[in-house]
């Protein structure tokens, strides 16, 4: 095995030591008993949270200003459907997306070529007929 190889072999060991030991931590804080206690207040405060959102919506729902305000959107959004805006933006959005995805593509592209170039620099330095031990 190579001095390169074998600096590889213990970053690779370190990084699996390490990570069972994030697991070990996060396992263990999860499991205590403040984590329990915490988990449980967060939950009972957005439970009301949840409830105050909901009286708040309603009691503006039932206002003069939220059924003016709620027919000025539905304006909006109907004008913005009958325009080109909204089909340009998705076009845009379409494009945008594709020039993204080509390029992660070539990203991708170059990583499995630079994986298959160390593979065969790996196999022609490795002479034939010798097995690694």
């Amino acid at each position: 095995m190579t001095e390169e190889e074998k600096q590889e072999s213990q970053v690779v060991d370190e990084l699996h030591s390490l990570t069972n030991q994030l697991v070990t931590a996060v396992k263990a804080l999860w499991e205590s008993e403040e984590s329990r206690k915490l988990r449980q207040d967060i939950g009972d405060g957005f439970v009301e949270l949840g409830q105050q959102i909901d009286e708040a919506v309603k009691s503006a729902q039932d206002s003069e200003a939220a059924k003016e305000f709620k027919e000025q959107v539905k304006d909006t959004v109907d004008r913005a459907r009958e325009s080109d805006v909204a089909d340009q933006m998705e076009r845009n959005l379409v494009s945008g997306l594709q020039k993204l995805n080509a390029e992660l593509t070539k990203f991708v592209d170059s990583l499995s070529t630079a994986k298959t170039r160390s593979a065969e620099a790996e196999s022609e330095a490795t002479p034939a007929g010798e097995d690694e031990v």
